[in-house]
């Protein structure tokens, strides 16, 4: 679940103190079966007493930044595949096949790679996938520079890459609370979220300046990531594997199928997907809205430079926050602070073209939804079982990618419809509906999590 950036996904620990929200199961062997799994993972993991500090934790350092740096390579490859495409061909079609390629994984992924993380040792799926990553860039960035660039080689390199990153997202949120105690878990989930807001912030500058010095240099550049992440993340010692108990040797679709119903039997978390589903089809659509807006009123592309920065910098400061609001505040109330501002800083993107003005809208909108990210993850964290935790997490992240791509496909359209400034004011419609629904929404204010 991610507003901000258009990614979809909530959010992995221990049952949460308060007992109104603990999940309850409606039938007695799968309540036993969950009991038993709750009471392994609570005896693996070691007593809070036992975390150091987060500053001194070298276990969730060395998690933090083996993942933010693999998590870099693979924002720059988002950018860099496409674009190369563009580059070396000249056409926007086969650019358009080879990000098609790299948001597939989005769709076709999240579900299987959900029940596979929580059936694998999740460090070794995060070792794997830097290796497998690591050749798969080499073999582009060999390529490029002897001049041999096929089209389905990119197609085929894009997907393996971003499904990799899917695989190495899952298993990395739900290892997070296996390094530390479960009342650093908020302030763990702020520095993730803030450290995924700064490699969006620096990734596609990034990106696009590799490229621009040499085609094959972003390949590379992601090749060498790989490797340093891979070498940090050997490095991590602590048990991250899930507790897999009866479910070993079932068929993964009942794994996925378990992952579906646990989410859909919980009122307040199926609200929760609900929300971000709507919530990331909006932010989508003002995305390329913002773009277009810019670019009918002479922007250049050093402008849309200007406005990345500024939604980075927002969703950071946002992330950082947000600790202090999740001591004072209940999830519902957070919710209602976000689409509260949401709604009165929407209007002024239909009324203000000037880039810096722009700007600080977009700023201000992704400074929200980084509160909310963190508040989710966090909810999600402490309210799904260890054992389903990369199911549940695959199953939201699928739900929203699947409206992501909706907005990408139907914008473009709307856009030539009906230009920029009603779209814009269709986008703050639709913000204001949200609101009202978290407003008047008795499943939100009570944060009923069973039906």
């Amino acid at each position: 679940m991610s507003p901000a950036a258009g990614t979809a996904g909530t959010a992995g620990t221990a049952e949460t103190p308060d007992a109104q929200n603990a999940p309850e199961t409606p039938d007695a062997p799968d309540a036993r079966a969950a009991a038993d799994a709750r009471a392994a993972a609570d005896a693996r993991q070691a007593p809070p007493s036992d975390h150091p500090p987060l500053h001194r934790n070298r276990d969730f350092t060395r998690l933090w930044l083996s993942a933010g740096i693999s998590r870099f390579g693979s924002c720059i490859a988002m950018v860099a595949f496409p674009l190369l495409a563009l580059y070396h061909t000249g056409s926007a079609a086969h650019a358009g096949l080879v990000g098609f390629a790299a948001a597939l994984p989005n769709l076709v992924v999240q579900l299987p790679a959900g029940a596979f993380v929580d059936r694998w040792d999740r460090r070794r799926v995060m070792l794997w996938c830097d290796v497998i990553g690591l050749l798969t860039v080499a073999s582009v960035a060999v390529a490029v520079a002897r001049d041999e660039v096929w089209l389905p080689h990119l197609m085929l390199a894009a997907f393996v890459e971003m499904s990799l990153a899917t695989f190495y997202d899952l298993a990395e949120r739900a290892a997070v609370r296996s390094v530390v105690s479960t009342e650093q878990l908020p302030t763990a989930m702020s520095r993730n979220e803030a450290r995924g807001s700064a490699i969006g912030l620096l990734g596609q500058p990034a990106s696009g300046l590799l490229l621009s010095a040499a085609h094959w240099l972003p390949f590379g550049f992601m090749a060498a990531a790989n490797l340093l992440a891979l070498g940090m993340l050997a490095r991590l010692r602590r048990d991250l594997r899930a507790v897999v108990g009866e479910r070993s040797g079932r068929r993964l679709y009942t794994d996925i199928r378990d992952g579906v119903s646990w989410l859909w039997r919980r009122k307040f978390a199926r609200f929760l997907v609900g929300f971000f589903a709507g919530s990331n089809l909006i932010f989508q659509v003002l995305a390329l809205t913002v773009m277009v807006i810019i670019q009918r009123n002479g922007g250049s592309p050093a402008d849309f430079g200007i406005v990345a920065a500024a939604r980075g910098i927002g969703g950071i400061a946002g992330s950082l926050v947000e600790p202090h609001l999740s001591r004072r505040y209940r999830l519902h109330t957070v919710l209602v602070i976000v689409t509260t501002l949401w709604v009165v800083l929407m209007p002024f993107v239909a009324l203000l073209h000037r880039p810096v003005a722009l700007a600080l809208v977009l700023g201000g909108l992704s400074f929200a939804s980084g509160i909310l990210n963190v508040a989710a993850w966090v909810f999600q964290v402490q309210n799904t079982p260890d054992e389903m935790q990369g199911r549940v997490n695959g199953t939201a992240r699928f739900l929203g990618a699947g409206f992501n791509s909706l907005g990408a496909l139907g914008c473009g359209y709307l856009l030539d419809a009906i230009g920029t400034t009603r779209t814009s004011m269709l986008l703050w419609a639709a913000v204001a509906a949200l609101a009202a629904v978290v407003g008047f929404s008795r499943t939100a204010r009570t944060e009923k999590d069973v039906d």
